[in-house]
């Protein structure tokens, strides 16, 4: 016999089902592995139900800000932790997979740790030789876990750079989150401090370049009270790595740690996506596409060239949409007809065609 109550049941179910898809496709690759069932139990967690069945329980809304807040309410600790219940390997970052051994410093790096520990006790300190000591350890550590290089903002070469952003290859649902919540969009980790910053490079025409942050080393005093939880969490919500490299600590040796962000999508897949992307013509084309512009088509123009998070993969407006309006311009996503939104799909649509030989 079916009752009222068996009929409410499954329209319910029928009427939240669907909700969680959009979460799901929204994953990294690196979840893939994950059985399904078990990544729809995860994500149940992640937007705060105790079980996949409890979420679909729930009286179906029609809203159509419904999926929408669900998405905002993503959280990526629940997340970790059901999978890890299930017996998944997922560290702090949300890395999937057992920790892999870092790198050991080699001989000559220890001496040159070593000699700065003297120097940095010495009466009479010999800045110059410091200063060789810690660009030997900097450029050695960075080529160690290619990082790129040191950040150069007086570079003639360099048309643009884009500071620490989102890394779409690995970031998690609700990364505008914390986006949104940082001055300006810029992104510091939590207790940064004797901070190094590394970019690595993208060409442009007429040999001009443009640089992206690729990592950010943070060498803090180790009785420094930091939230690790918090850290790691905000760096694998955006897409980046977070490890403890401590011996590798050039800035106060043995009084330091050092704390490595590096974003998770290696350089050349960047440099692969950067080659027809939008963010690339964008920069390119820039000039012309001023001529004759008017205020809004301006702001916008700059609004893409200037933002860090903008994904390089981006197929068509409606990706835009859902991938980044979405996320992190919501007024452009909600309304698309509006006039900055349409300025946005009419620079698309003029790329998109180059993007087909």
């Amino acid at each position: 016999m079916v009752t009222i109550a068996n009929r409410h049941a499954a329209f319910s179910i029928a009427g939240n089902e669907h909700l969680l898809r959009p979460l799901k496709n929204l994953l990294p690759a690196r979840f893939r592995t994950v059985k399904s069932s078990h990544l729809t139990e995860a994500i149940a967690a992640g937007i705060g139900y105790k079980s996949h069945a409890a979420f679909l329980a729930d009286p179906p809304n029609p809203s159509p800000l419904r999926a929408f807040l669900i998405h905002k309410s993503f959280e990526p600790r629940p997340f970790q932790r059901r999978l890890s219940s299930f017996g998944y390997p997922v560290q702090a970052d949300f890395r999937f997979g057992p920790p892999e051994p870092s790198p050991v410093p080699p001989q000559q790096y220890l001496e040159w740790l070593d000699e700065l520990r003297r120097l940095n006790s010495s009466a009479a300190r010999d800045e110059a030789r410091i200063k060789r000591l810690k660009r030997n350890c900097v450029e050695v550590f960075a080529n160690t876990f290619s990082l790129g290089h040191i950040e150069d903002r007086y570079n003639k070469a360099v048309k643009v750079t884009w500071n620490t952003g989102v890394d779409h290859g690995s970031c998690l649902p609700n990364w505008g989150a914390i986006v949104n919540a940082a001055h300006k969009s810029w992104i510091d980790f939590p207790g940064t401090d004797h901070e190094h910053r590394f970019c690595q490079n993208l060409p442009l025409l007429n040999g001009q370049i443009a640089q992206y942050r690729s990592a950010v080393v943070s060498m803090p005093y180790k009785d420094a009270k930091l939230d690790m939880d918090r850290i790691t969490s905000m760096a694998g919500s955006i897409g980046w790595t977070c490890s403890v490299q401590e011996e590798w600590s050039w800035h106060a040796p043995g009084q330091t740690t050092l704390l490595l962000f590096k974003r998770t999508t290696p350089h050349d897949m960047t440099l692969q996506a950067w080659q027809k992307s939008f963010k690339r013509w964008m920069v390119e084309n820039r000039a012309r596409l001023m001529k004759s512009a008017g205020g809004t088509r301006r702001k916008v123009i700059s609004d893409i060239v200037d933002c860090k998070h903008l994904p390089l993969d981006l197929v068509d407006f409606e990706d835009c949409r859902e991938r980044y309006f979405k996320e992190y311009v919501f007024d452009l996503y909600e309304e698309e007809r509006s006039g900055m939104a349409l300025i946005f799909r009419r620079l698309m649509e003029q790329w998109a065609p180059g993007q087909e030989t």
